[in-house]
């Protein structure tokens, strides 16, 4: 059985423009990237038509949630009017029975309104869930269709932040706030009319108000909105930070720079907190300018009211009517105005989602846009002699960079026929990662071509025909068997247990829980090698018609205890393969072996020919053997 540890698999990548270390089980040495960049914010406009379009096929619940809220808002606007009736009736001598009437009202109005507004804002909050959750799910998906090259080119805890935070935002706004700001918006119209009904100068005197709030709000609007885009930036480059000091501490630690890496931290976390201050200092400022416009409101209301009470205009209840109106303004008009924090910050959250939505929208229109036919594909002379003249995979005169300066890749030219299993060997750095990435088109070439059943990478973009297994192998949590389903959801457990021994990996079944043992973060835990028989598993299971190996079998050791060998030719068989082989016994068994030096093609043939050469290959072979514990 095999050790069962907590530890993970390295990522490795030839990214180098130069051999570094003639050992060809070290790990290669990545070449320096650029800065990684942010996902695109999307403008105010792009966001408006997103919701817009989200809105327009629920526009009769919309219509459902106006009519219950308005409804309920109409209802408690009666509320002040009947209290000012009771007044009159108290202050005329009216006797009790007089007063059983509005009494009674009142409290069906206060009822029906209630129900109104419950029914309206749950509504309104089921159908707001709903849009924010197509929408994360819209953004779930463009970033799990991102290619590696775009994924590893924007910064991770940028990603993260949108799907995470940012969703967390719109979601507390769309459940909490938006109902209440609705709500309000209703309040505060209705209101102002209800005043204006009982005297027009009352109306008058409750928009002494409005001028300071209006330039209150338009000066926080102003002042905030950058101030909240720049905090969910920083809050973004700080995760980052404290991402690659956890990721990276064991080469943090070896090179004696914790002291840096806290420094990082605390500055990026420094830069955050003033963002914050800065945030709470212009919300207390417009607070302030709020409660003032309010008491100036006030004011006006009693100083008319008394001038027209005094005139015989209005009645002694009109005016309580009035003020109660003006006074329950202070509610709605506090919780709208207040409410543009959140809105704000829900606001740019929002920006954010739309964004990575819309930049999966544009490269799927760019692809379609493409209409020109793939150009024709010269089959060298060695593939004709193959099942077909079209070969299964075409890599012509590419070059590639990751940093647009230093090159891995340069001229290399390359065609695997249907049904061939060729290796990629050489040592670390020369480009063996790289050339298989491109391969499966996590990357695009920096010039020349490849071109898989002749089609390029972004044709081929969902294409579930080609499959990469790479050393760094993720165990999701779950049981062994929901892991084995990844890549083919009705596979019986029958097909499950077979695939699983012809990996070499019985002592899955063994378990006490078998193939429904959890694994994983919140289960038992499979070293790299576990890890790697799981993957070689799904290989099989899946069946794709052409298989790309990049390390997959690099935790066996170098004496491949487990026989991970002897599991990567189960499943490369039968199937085009491209192996970049980790031990030179996988290169042995192939039909051709690439040797890779550079970034440059050096030697190709089959692995009796290269020995016999006496070149690049047998001096590989004659080092693999003599460090073998076989040799």
């Amino acid at each position: 059985m095999t050790p069962l540890n907590p530890t993970t698999p390295n990522e490795t990548r030839d990214a180098s423009a130069g051999p570094d270390s003639p050992d060809l089980t070290a790990a290669p040495q990545p070449a320096p990237a650029p800065a990684p960049a942010l996902l695109p914010i999307a403008t105010g406009r792009e966001t408006a038509h997103t919701v817009a379009a989200l809105l327009r096929a629920s526009r009769t619940r919309i219509a459902a949630i106006v009519l219950l809220l308005l409804g309920g808002s109409s209802s408690t606007l009666l509320v002040p009017r009947l209290l000012g009736w009771l007044v009159d009736l108290v202050t005329g001598g009216a006797g009790v029975a007089a007063l059983v009437t509005p009494g009674v009202l009142l409290l069906l109005v206060t009822a029906v309104s209630a129900l109104l507004a419950y029914a309206g804002i749950r509504l309104l909050v089921a159908l707001v869930q709903e849009l924010v959750s197509s929408l994360r799910e819209d953004a779930m998906g463009v970033v799990l269709a991102m290619r590696a090259s775009q994924a590893e080119s924007s910064d991770s805890s940028d990603i993260v932040s949108r799907v995470t935070g940012d969703v967390e935002s719109v979601t507390e706004a769309a459940s909490g706030v938006l109902p209440a700001v609705t709500q309000s918006s209703f309040m505060i119209v209705l209101s102002l009319a209800g005043i204006a009904a009982i005297n027009p100068w009352l109306g008058l005197a409750a928009l002494v108000a409005v001028p300071v709030q209006v330039l209150a709000t338009r000066s926080f609007i102003r002042r905030s909105r950058p101030v909240y885009a720049e905090m969910r930036v920083a809050e973004a480059e700080r995760g980052q930070v404290i991402i690659e000091g956890v990721s990276g501490a064991d080469t943090i630690r070896a090179h004696r720079r914790q002291a840096h890496q806290l420094a990082e931290v605390d500055a990026r976390s420094l830069r955050s907190i003033d963002l914050q201050y800065e945030a709470a200092r212009i919300r207390t400022t417009f607070f302030g300018r709020l409660n003032a416009g309010e008491y100036l409101g006030v004011a006006a209301i009693l100083i008319v009211s008394f001038w027209l009470v005094q005139a015989g205009a209005v009645s002694v209840g009109g005016a309580t009517a009035a003020a109660l109106y003006f006074l329950a303004l202070f509610g709605p008009i506090g919780s709208l105005l207040s409410s543009i924090d959140e809105l704000q910050l829900a606001g740019v959250g929002l920006a954010r989602l739309v964004g990575v939505v819309g930049a999966g929208r544009h490269r799927v229109s760019d692809r379609q846009g493409d209409v020109a036919p793939a150009a024709p594909v010269e089959v060298l002379p060695e593939t004709q002699s193959g099942p077909s003249a079209m070969p299964a995979i075409a890599v012509d005169a590419v070059d590639f960079s990751y940093d647009g300066e230093r090159m891995q890749l340069s001229d290399v030219t390359l065609t695997v026929a249907p049904g061939e299993r060729v290796a990629l060997v050489g040592e670390s750095g020369s480009g063996k990662s790289t050339l298989a990435q491109l391969i499966v088109g996590a990357f695009d070439p920096t010039g020349g071509s490849v071109l898989v059943d002749g089609r390029t990478a972004a044709d081929r973009e969902r294409d579930a025909s080609v499959m990469l297994v790479t050393q760094e192998i993720h165990v999701f949590a779950a049981t062994i068997a929901e892991n084995l389903r990844f890549g083919a959801p009705a596979a019986s457990g029958e097909q499950l247990a077979d695939a699983v021994r012809e990996v070499g990996a019985e002592w899955l079944l063994e378990l006490e829980d078998g193939l429904e043992t959890r694994v994983g973060a919140s289960g038992l835990a499979l070293d790299g090698a576990a890890a790697q028989q799981l993957a070689l598993a799904r290989v099989l299971l899946r069946k794709p018609a052409i298989l790309v190996l990049d390390e997959a079998t690099a935790e066996g050791g170098g004496d491949d205890p487990l026989g991970l060998d002897a599991a990567l030719t189960v499943a490369a068989s039968g199937r085009t393969s491209v192996v970049v082989a980790h031990r030179l016994s996988q290169a042995r068994v192939a039909d051709r072996i690439v040797v890779l030096r550079a970034g440059k093609v050096v030697e190709l043939g089959a692995h009796d020919e290269l020995v016999r050469r006496g070149g690049e290959y047998a001096r590989l072979w004659a080092a693999w053997q003599s460090a073998s514990p076989a040799g």
